[in-house]
């Protein structure tokens, strides 16, 4: 920022900056005052609660936070871009939400001339294009 000529303004963090706010997700609410800064839990913790079972079972069901879209506000770089046109739904395919990124698929037919010319080195051993 010094060459815009902004100084102190302290450390800058891009990526917690546009990271979600958890907090206001979550419903936390402190019951005890304390001098410490407060722990800042990824949205995972809502969902296991630090229990191994419910861990390792929201695994198996697909429910932690993967995506970046879930993460973040905005892509951070823009191969991000796609996670941010996905659905939060893990069950939901691409596909059905995006039909433009299917395409019909065509096979590719040869030319007469490139069969001419596999025809030809195929069956004689002396011929060359040039």
């Amino acid at each position: 920022m010094a060459f815009f000529n902004l100084y102190l303004l302290g450390y800058q963090n891009p990526f917690q900056s546009k990271k979600k706010d958890i907090t206001t997700e979550t419903n936390w609410k402190e019951t005890v005052p304390t001098k410490l800064p407060p722990i800042i839990t990824d949205g995972n913790y809502s969902v296991h609660q630090n229990s191994h079972s419910r861990y390792h079972e929201a695994i198996r069901k697909v429910l932690l936070k993967t995506f970046p879209n879930q993460v973040f506000r905005v892509p951070l770089t823009d191969a991000q871009n796609f996670s941010f046109w996905r659905s939060h739904d893990p069950e939901v395919c691409p596909e059905k939400t995006m039909p433009w990124i299917q395409t019909a698929r065509h096979c590719l037919i040869k030319s007469s001339m490139t069969r001419f010319m596999e025809h030809s080195i195929l069956n004689d051993r002396n011929f060359s294009l040039y």
